[in-house]
């Protein structure tokens, strides 16, 4: 479950912007420079050109800023209860160049407008681990971006981590690409790893946990909340996503 702290969006600093934080945070820092920045890890110094990113890890000094003009970044503070260097693929401490591969600015946006609306935080956190998994993928940084549609495909996930409860159809899903349903299946599986389907049910799952986690709401209403109209079905399919029954998860979690 990630749980956001603090967040800033297209955040400017004038030429002189340093930030020092010689303990770090508590929690993992994300950060997505727009504009040329330097950063300081350990012995090492890096000049990054724009549209670069980086995942600190807790506790790792900070030290970064301004590289010869104004300083624009976007940046969340985060924490998440299961540890992400659980995430073999995740890269701590190391510079990302992105470029024009991910529409990184419109995911902090969206992150942006479930945290601030506060009823969409849950969404909010999603979308981290959405975002996370498609810079860290091998997939999506090799030849991927030159897949036909990607862009496209991405703004789908996107949004399929950000509405999980939404009423998806994969008929309609291909329609918003205007492309067949076996070509987005082929598509999406290449692009991703996964099926869109089974994104849809990987992000009803992540959902369904952190409801899960508010020992206020029935199993019945969680399964109405991802957008389940079944409770049988929503707890047929937890159980063999997790192993366990929406119940068992919520015992053995809420320990």
């Amino acid at each position: 479950m990630y749980q956001i702290q603090r967040m800033g969006c297209a955040c400017r600093h004038d030429s002189s912007f340093i930030l020092d934080q010689p303990q770090g945070f508590e929690g993992y820092l994300m950060l997505f420079v727009r504009t040329p920045a330097f950063f300081r890890i350990g012995e090492k110094e890096y000049t990054v050109e724009p549209e670069t990113f980086i995942l600190y890890d807790r506790g790792v000094p900070l030290y970064y800023g301004a590289s010869g003009g104004p300083y624009v970044n976007d940046w969340i503070l985060f924490d998440c209860t299961e540890p992400l260097s659980a995430d073999a693929a995740i890269r701590f401490n190391e510079p990302v160049f992105i470029g024009e591969q991910i529409n990184l600015p419109q995911y902090f946006q969206l992150i942006a407008d479930g945290y601030y609306r506060g009823t969409d935080a849950q969404a909010a956190g999603l979308l981290i681990r959405a975002m996370l998994s498609e810079i860290f993928s091998k997939a999506e940084r090799g030849s991927t971006p030159d897949l036909p549609h990607y862009r496209e495909l991405l703004d789908l996930r996107r949004q399929i981590y950000a509405q999980p409860a939404r009423s998806w159809n994969v008929k309609e899903m291909a329609q918003m690409l205007s492309i067949s349903v076996p070509y987005l299946h082929a598509l999406y599986k290449k692009a991703f790893g996964i099926t869109c389907t089974g994104d849809v049910i990987n992000s009803r799952m992540e959902q369904a946990q952190q409801y899960l986690r508010n020992r206020g709401m029935t199993v019945e209403e969680i399964a109405f909340a991802c957008g389940y109209s079944s409770c049988v079905h929503f707890s047929r399919q937890f159980k063999q996503q997790t192993g366990l029954s929406p119940l068992q998860w919520r015992r053995q979690n809420n320990t």
